[in-house]
């Protein structure tokens, strides 16, 4: 297994989480290229990184491309994995600048859940959070096997971190896919860019799933996702606006997984009662973005 696994982390604005998570990625033996997509806002911050990436290329794992804007979330992923598609590689993880690899028996774990198994085509492991204020990003962890029921059910992500291994409807945003997939054309959905992410990764997971491939869930492999409240794809933004985003990426989300109207309007009830449930006061917010939403569906699909 030596040589084949390939690691992808987007960054933006982050060069001091980086530094801090970078190394537990590097001393991986069976990581053989890490490749980091830094995105600065200033010339600064570019520098930053600069030193952050020469205080550690020594070790001949690391490729990097720097940019002075911000790509976003979606665009900065697919970079990533278009620059995978040129590398020699059997599976590539999907990361972010503030995971800390504690183990790195969980990649191992993960790579030898693809070696048995042809009809998985992605595993993913637990994304531990630690001291970090709550966020309504409705990923919720349900303790028992009520998660894939749920999930079909409301159309949201709900995940039994308990057991397993075993196959799920959906993964954390830490996983590791074969690279036949990416070769395959797989791609995150432009329409989904958000200044807060939502959504993205259930679509990416969905299209690995239409390709006729499974998606395992494995509780023993594990990342700690560190306190970072700034840079990345979390923006300073009211709480108001990160409603918007969720309720508008999940409307495009389900117009595009279900052609059923009656399908479309379950899962879309749903979801707006979800999220007028955590916060009522912004109602409005909600209906804004469930009605964009579905404007932006309509456009893309003319």
């Amino acid at each position: 297994m030596d040589n084949c696994i390939v690691v992808l982390i987007p960054s933006y604005n982050r060069p001091e989480w980086l530094e801090i998570t970078l190394p537990s990625w590097l001393k991986a033996k069976y990581v053989s290229k890490i490749f980091v997509l830094a995105q600065a806002p200033s010339r600064d911050i570019l520098e930053k990184y600069e030193r952050v990436f020469k205080k550690y290329e020594g070790s001949g794992k690391i490729a990097y491309k720097l940019t002075l804007k911000k790509l976003g979330s979606v665009k900065a992923r697919n970079v990533l994995l278009d620059i995978a598609m040129q590398y020699d590689c059997k599976y590539v993880v999907m990361a972010d600048d503030d995971y800390l690899l504690p183990d790195e028996n969980s990649l191992v774990l993960m790579a030898m859940n693809l070696e048995s198994d042809e009809k998985v085509g992605a595993v993913g492991g637990k994304v531990i959070v630690k001291r970090r204020r709550m966020d309504p990003d409705f990923f919720l962890h349900t303790p028992i096997n009520l998660a894939d029921p749920l999930s079909r059910l409301t159309g949201y992500v709900f995940i039994d971190v308990k057991h397993g291994p075993r196959y799920s409807e959906f993964l954390p945003p830490f996983f590791m896919l074969k690279r036949e997939i990416i070769d395959k054309g797989i791609r995150y959905d432009k329409l989904l860019e958000a200044p807060t992410g939502f959504r993205e990764e259930s679509d990416f997971q969905l299209q690995i799933k239409h390709l006729g491939f499974k998606l395992l869930f494995n509780p023993r492999v594990y990342v700690i996702h560190l306190p970072a409240e700034e840079g990345g794809n979390r923006p300073r933004m009211s709480m108001k606006e990160r409603m918007y985003w969720k309720a508008r990426n999940h409307a495009i989300f389900v117009f595009k997984w279900n052609k059923s109207i009656l399908k479309r309007i379950w899962y879309l009830v749903i979801s707006t009662l979800m999220l007028l449930l955590y916060r009522p006061h912004h109602i409005l917010w909600i209906f804004k973005g469930l009605k964009d939403g579905i404007h932006s569906s309509i456009r893309h699909r003319l």
